[in-house]
């Protein structure tokens, strides 16, 4: 599944990885960790003359993607009491620490597309991806009716980033290319800093943390707007990079997906799925 930077690629790509039971890689997070690593470094200010460093500190790096979820790989059964699908947690972890929120920082946001660029960077990211994929390969088996009966479903991986159709899989059996316009993006990645940032003040200790008027993120936290402006940068930056450009997959799926329900494209990827591996669609009375 690749797209634009905040096009709903990631918690797309979990939930579909749920409801078909396959393994799951973020491919965006490893080069978060990259970038995280840069920062923790003191690399960030003069990024160019670091790029060596930083490409052997990748190449030592213990990434982890573990996707937390029920016993139970259907999603389906929750949606139908709720309405709503639950999109699985994802721990990323870096050298065994757990880094899910330090991943996702304005700091990173705005360093990590100088750090995607790099073609060191990109071919060492490239090796994680494909060892994380080998690894995280499964096969399901899916029950039917009295549950007497069984179908073999093939075992499989979702991964998402901005090139896996193109560069990092590029003979994979299914793409989607994930869009939507920068405004609906930018909102939902202000959303999901302001999830972040109220997770981390119930971590903290009570009071320790006072929003300001009707805000529950810091002063300094950029606005829808701002960005807005910052993913619209990133898109020109990842199209005409020389590295792996982001482009579409001559045959990939195009999913627009501005004035989608998140349950819509979940269910309409997940069935196209099923239809590559010779199954039947499930969700089309959905």
């Amino acid at each position: 599944m690749h797209g634009p930077a905040a096009s709903g690629k990631s918690s797309t790509a979990r939930a579909v990885a749920q409801e078909l039971g396959f393994g799951y890689i973020d491919s965006g997070s490893i080069y978060r960790c990259a970038t995280l690593l840069a920062l923790r470094n003191n690399m960030a200010g003069d990024i160019d003359e670091h790029w060596p460093d930083l490409i052997n500190l990748i190449g030592k790096a213990g990434v982890e993607i573990k996707i937390q979820s029920s016993s139970n790989h259907s999603l389906s059964a929750v949606a139908a009491k709720t309405g709503r699908l639950v999109v699985p947690n994802v721990q990323v972890l870096l050298d065994g620490e757990d880094v899910s929120n330090d991943i996702r920082t304005p700091e990173v946001n705005r360093l990590v597309a100088k750090v995607a660029s790099d073609g060191g960077v990109r071919s060492a990211v490239l090796d994680i991806q494909r060892s994380l994929a080998a690894s995280a390969d499964t096969k399901v088996t899916e029950t039917q009716g009295s549950g007497k009966e069984s179908n073999a479903i093939p075992g499989g991986v979702v991964m998402d980033g901005r090139d896996v159709g193109t560069t990092v899989f590029p003979n994979a059996e299914l793409k989607i290319y994930l869009d939507a316009s920068a405004m609906a993006r930018a909102i939902r990645r202000w959303d999901e800093m302001n999830s972040q940032w109220k997770k981390k003040q119930t971590e903290e200790a009570a009071g320790k943390q006072e929003s300001k008027g009707d805000s529950s993120v810091p002063v300094g936290y950029p606005s829808v707007e701002d960005i807005a402006r910052e993913l619209e940068q990133r898109d020109y930056a990842d199209i005409n990079r020389q590295h792996s450009p982001l482009r579409i997959a001559p045959d990939a799926v195009v999913i627009d997906n501005t004035n989608l329900t998140f349950e819509q494209q979940v269910y309409s990827i997940t069935d196209l799925a099923r239809e590559r591996m010779g199954l039947q669609r499930k969700y089309d009375d959905i």
